[in-house]
């Protein structure tokens, strides 16, 4: 798939909804008050599940400050700052991918999306580098593409500041050349085997705001940055398979662990009236993620009987 491709069927995608264009291929939204407020509440009663001691916190500054104190004490928070789906978070997960699916739902893409890379993830990075993070396969602080980690290399980027120091802890985007090669977007065994790629990259000057919402085709590249003095960032991110036009003797190309990690855009739009996310796992049961290439999370996708 050539970048003109790329470009056309993300043209039709960000053409759909008022948006920002830090370049063409990244969309940078700004939802309804309403809805963002009602996805924040919801991402602040599922980390306050996540809490010891059945303390229960909303405001912001109070919950990261909550995070930080008792980091070494909340066990589904993994190196890489995903904040695991546990049993014990069943309710309030699902109301957090609700709040999700509802805003998405309004956007009027519906027909775009083939499928969602599941389950969604609330991700919080401290303002401290884990070092022990930096020596595994996927760190999201090197430049990379998700389907270096076996996603789809036909989907698109998620990305959502919820809480935190977003002016000095965030996500940098990387715009690709104009002789990009589909073959950039293969599987590697660990994003540092993608440094000689993401040299030929281009950073943007764009720093994603809190009540944004960022769509960024997988043609760009993006990495965790932290600047001095940060504070903690909290941040939504996840991806979806873009409708495009086939091209003959080009196949989507996914890890088979991934294949299992799809759902359509319609059992997303259902969650909490037709279908929940069930996740047997307790805090004390770790998931093997196969070095990255799977979801640290054991999952199950339960239909609701009329």
């Amino acid at each position: 798939m050539s970048l003109e491709n790329r470009t056309e069927a993300f043209n039709e995608l960000a053409g759909r909804v008022k948006s920002q264009r830090p370049c063409q291929l990244i969309s940078v939204i700004q939802p309804p008050k309403a809805q963002w407020e009602k996805l924040s509440h919801a991402a602040a009663v599922y980390m306050s599940r996540c809490l010891p001691n059945d303390q229960f916190i909303l405001e912001e500054k109070a919950l990261l400050e909550a995070f930080e104190k008792h980091q070494d004490e909340i066990k589904n928070v993994t190196p890489n700052g995903m904040i695991v789906p546990k049993r014990h978070t069943i309710l309030e997960y699902n109301a957090l991918v609700r709040a999700f699916a509802d805003i998405f739902t309004s956007l009027n893409i519906d027909d775009l999306i083939l499928s969602w890379h599941i389950p969604l993830n609330l991700r919080i990075k401290f303002g401290k580098v884990s070092e022990a993070n930096m020596k595994r396969h996927h760190p999201t602080e090197h430049i990379h593409s998700d389907s270096w980690a076996g996603e789809s290399s036909e989907s698109v980027t998620v990305h959502i500041p919820i809480f935190g120091d977003v002016q000095r802890n965030h996500v940098v985007f990387y715009d690709p050349p104009q002789n990009f090669d589909e073959d950039w977007l293969k599987p590697l065994p660990s994003y540092a085997h993608g440094a000689a790629i993401a040299e030929r990259y281009r950073k943007l000057d764009f720093v994603p705001q809190k009540g944004q919402i960022v769509l960024a085709d997988f043609s760009t590249l993006h990495a965790s940055s932290r600047f001095e003095n940060r504070g903690s960032r909290v941040s939504i991110d996840t991806t979806f398979a873009l409708k495009r036009p086939k091209i003959p003797g080009l196949e989507e190309r996914i890890h088979p662990w991934r294949v299992d990690e799809r759902i359509s855009h319609q059992i997303l739009k259902g969650f909490g009236e037709s279908h929940l996310f069930v996740f047997p796992d307790s805090n004390e049961k770790q998931t093997d993620s196969q070095g990255g290439f799977k979801h640290p999370t054991t999952l199950k996708v339960v239909e609701l009987l009329d």
